[in-house]
């Protein structure tokens, strides 16, 4: 309760929710577009906007033995993502989803996500979404788009 009357006084940053893909690829690389989004938002750029679903989801993902082999060197990267998570990120309680991506419906959490979160983005490499382009004011996009266009 203390950390979200903090965020009510804390300057104007746009919200953004960020899709596990991006997640997981800005954790495992350090450069490009999904490394510079996660940096914006540990930087206080950003904020992201996450659910407990997310983070499962990105834990479930970052946990994978196909990941942790390949990338071993990435435990303080993960360390750090998921104390951005856990303490910096705005986190909205599970709330009703409603069915919108007919042909990918587990990508449905992600607009409810940032409908609860009040989120003026949603990043994401999923085609999916990215076909959406817009929903309820919520604009989706590329990693690269969003940080040529927004965060430069």
């Amino acid at each position: 309760m203390l950390r979200r009357l903090l965020k009510r006084f804390a300057p104007n940053v746009e919200r953004v929710v960020v899709d596990t893909n991006i997640l997981v690829s800005g954790t495992v690389a350090r450069q490009g577009f999904p490394a510079q989004i996660i940096d914006a938002a540990i930087a206080g750029r950003i904020q992201f906007v996450v659910s407990a679903m997310l983070i499962d989801e990105y834990i479930d993902v970052i946990q994978r033995p196909h990941i942790t082999k390949r990338y071993r060197q990435i435990g303080d990267r993960v360390d750090t993502v998921l104390f951005y998570l856990n303490t910096n990120a705005y986190l909205v309680k599970q709330v009703p989803i409603e069915a919108v991506v007919r042909d990918d419906p587990d990508d449905d959490f992600l607009l409810a996500c940032a409908l609860a979160g009040q989120a003026k983005y949603i990043i994401s490499g999923d085609e999916h979404l990215l076909k959406l382009k817009l929903y309820r004011g919520v604009r989706i996009l590329t990693p690269r788009i969003f940080v040529e266009d927004v965060l430069a």
